[in-house]
């Protein structure tokens, strides 16, 4: 059976959502904010199929 496409509508952070992402980024020491912004740039690349990240992964890295 072929995989059906997720048509889900993404929905962007809250800036309160995005206030707490910042707060705890803050609270990391350089390596750990090192090691979370490198994994959030690989959560941003393209997927397989040619689809872009979703608004959630890009407002994560930006705030990493």
């Amino acid at each position: 059976m072929a995989k059906r496409p997720d048509f889900t509508p993404e929905k962007p952070f809250t800036a309160e959502q995005l206030s707490e992402i910042r707060r705890n980024f803050a609270l990391f020491s350089t390596p750990s904010l090192q090691t979370a912004y490198a994994e959030a740039l690989e959560r941003c690349r393209l997927g397989r199929d040619g689809r872009p990240p979703g608004a959630e992964r890009i407002q994560t890295l930006v705030q990493a």
